[in-house]
């Protein structure tokens, strides 16, 4: 039932993205302005994997078939221009479980980890405060870095199809119309025709508040509203020669289930990058950010099912130096270490993540 209720808010969130974004629609032509951009923007890179370009838009999609259609009706206010005020929810209520969890995991000082998957850095993972956390029983929630090597190595999760947050991204001459920010979040809230003290309006909040929180030491963020931003921020920092990873499930299965680590096929894909986490709101917004502070590897894992079907590639980071971080991390819980600089600590990134890294 969690599950349905989160299923259920991932897709208001998405048919309201997906109004927006139509607004734009004389400004696109089957994703053509997207392509272009991003082979302006990085005239050296390959085009990503399709898993990856859904999660840019790099198709320009405006609309898809049997989301959030019997959840919330949205209104066009103009169907002529594309300003602030063209496309609004209505008012049909959307009944929601208050104090539902954001999957992108991570909350201001504590780690927290959502029941559909691994999400676990947002902002301050590094800082986990004594706060509770609400994990899924049985999932493997972090793993040393020398298991990406230990033959027959096996970890238990589950990989959610990378639509499972259907938000899209949207043009940058369209977003930068629409207030994001805690100082306006009233106007934004009666942009969207959302109830203040709805748990649409508390995950919306969650999503900014963390947007503008500072950098923990030595992290250099940004929350990307577009996908012009989104790259511009990427080849500011690594250039524009790059290569972008995604984890994706050959096979959909979202079960969860215990996966064996195809040792002979971990492939190191850079030691210098910058992850985005998607985070939920009415349109895409990611979450990016890069540490100087600390070391990181990233890796890309072939999992096999114990089912003997279900297959998947993910994408492990993995932390070298965490001396910098809190004693009371999730992460030396689980694996019953403390911070160093001697034990790799790894996770998988999410499947609405990526990871950028120089080619």
């Amino acid at each position: 039932m969690d599950q349905f209720r989160l299923l259920c808010l991932l897709s208001l969130f998405y048919v309201a993205s997906v109004v927006v974004g139509n607004g734009y629609a004389n400004k696109v032509d089957d994703g053509e302005s997207w392509i272009s951009y991003w082979n302006s923007a990085l005239p050296k890179s390959p085009l990503p994997s399709k898993a990856v370009q859904q999660l840019l838009n790099l198709a320009g999609e405006k609309s898809y078939t049997g989301i959030g259609k019997d959840t919330v009706s949205l209104t066009p206010l103009s169907v002529n221009t594309y300003s602030r005020t063209t496309y609004a929810a209505s008012a049909a209520e959307v009944k929601v479980e208050q104090g539902e969890r954001s999957p992108t995991g991570i909350g201001k000082d504590a780690v927290s980890l959502t029941r559909n998957g691994i999400n676990t850095y947002s902002r301050t993972g590094y800082a986990a405060s004594g706060e509770e956390v609400k994990v899924e029983p049985g999932l493997t929630t972090f793993f040393q870095g020398n298991d990406l090597q230990q033959l027959g190595k096996k970890v238990t999760s589950r990989f959610l199809k990378t639509t499972s947050n259907k938000a899209i991204l949207l043009p940058r001459q369209l977003v930068k119309s629409i207030p994001f920010s805690s100082r306006k979040f009233p106007e934004i809230l009666t942009y969207y025709r959302v109830k203040p003290k709805s748990a649409i309006a508390e995950t919306m909040k969650r999503t900014i508040t963390v947007c503008e929180a500072p950098p923990v030491k030595g992290e250099e963020k940004y929350c990307a509203t577009s996908l012009e931003s989104l790259i511009d921020f990427t080849v500011s920092k690594i250039g524009k020669h790059v290569q972008v990873y995604a984890t994706e499930a050959e096979t959909e299965n979202e079960s969860k289930q215990e996966y064996t680590i195809e040792t002979t096929g971990v492939k190191s894909i850079g030691d210098r990058s910058i992850v985005c986490h998607k985070q939920n709101y009415v349109y895409g917004v990611f979450y990016c950010h890069q540490f100087y502070a600390t070391t990181t590897k990233a890796y890309m894992v072939p999992l096999v099912g114990a089912d003997g079907v279900t297959k998947a590639k993910a994408v492990a980071v993995c932390h070298t130096d965490t001396t910098g971080w809190n004693p009371k991390h999730l992460a030396f819980r689980v694996l019953k270490i403390k911070p160093g600089n001697t034990i790799p600590v790894c996770h998988f990134l999410a499947t609405t993540s990526l990871l950028w890294v120089p080619m």
